[in-house]
């Protein structure tokens, strides 16, 4: 069973919508009340703590600033919906059992808030090996001078450290680094991608040859006035036939070899 993150990104505050019920009608799921939960880390160990119950067939929406006292300062917060009681501390993230579907999966909706406006997707977040590593292109840059575009590293592993990990931009067309970003594991990382030097012609990429994530493009105008979020799917998704993870192995391999520090 996924995790469902609260986001986290500048101008706004995030909030996660859960839902008890099935996305489809063809899986059979638990039909009753269910815990929720709310499990971050400290950098050293899980922790995790009961929020209240959700009724079968019901939502509810929870805000960062209903959770921000219970969890340090900086920390990602991370819901779920169980049947099981969740240790309350762990070094392993907390197993999860619950209702689980395939098509679709079991989502929620993630989203952003602004003074002004809303947005959101529907998404979840499960956890990545810590050996993995991450490519992304961006085709969602938007130029103007009151726009700001960032990408959101959402990254989550087993075990509760907060790596520090590097993650290098180029362009895609030139192979010509652009700058050089950290972002943390367990975590959502802003990086801006204003201060990378692209024009309005250019392909943005993003990789981290050391931890795999979740990119989410983020942009915003007038500080929060108008907001844009977007995520991409991974390479494997592009692939309907054959080895996808292959694949997905090939296409990282060959554009790692390409991107050097001093291409």
């Amino acid at each position: 069973m996924s995790f469902f993150p609260i986001l986290k990104a500048p101008y706004c505050a995030g909030q996660t919508i859960l839902y008890n019920f099935s996305p489809n009608n063809w899986e059979s799921v638990y039909k009753g009340r269910q815990t929720i939960n709310l499990s971050y880390t400290d950098g050293i160990l899980w922790h995790s703590t009961v929020l209240g119950e959700l009724a079968y067939g019901d939502c509810q929406i929870i805000k960062y600033q209903d959770v921000k006292s219970l969890m340090p300062d900086n920390a990602l917060p991370l819901l779920s919906l169980t049947q099981n009681k969740l240790d309350k501390k762990s070094e392993i993230l907390p197993q999860l059992f619950s209702n689980q579907t395939n098509t679709p999966k079991h989502r929620s909706t993630l989203g952003l808030t602004s003074k002004y406006t809303t947005t959101s997707y529907q998404g979840e977040l499960d956890p990545f090996p810590s050996r993995a590593s991450l490519l992304t292109f961006s085709p969602f840059l938007q130029f103007n001078d009151k726009v700001e575009n960032f990408v959101l590293l959402l990254n989550l592993e087993k075990k509760a450290y907060n790596r520090k990990v590097k993650v290098e931009v180029f362009d895609a067309s030139t192979k010509t680094l652009k700058c050089e970003k950290t972002a943390l594991s367990n975590n959502i990382t802003a990086i801006s991608l204003d201060d990378c030097g692209f024009l309005k012609n250019d392909l943005p990429v993003v990789i981290s040859r050391e931890m795999a994530a979740i990119p989410l493009y983020f942009s915003c105008a007038n500080q929060g006035k108008f907001l844009s979020l977007e995520h991409t799917h991974p390479p494997a998704s592009l692939v309907v036939h054959g080895h996808r993870f292959g694949v997905q192995k090939n296409l990282k391999d060959y554009w790692f070899s390409q991107l050097k520090k001093n291409a």
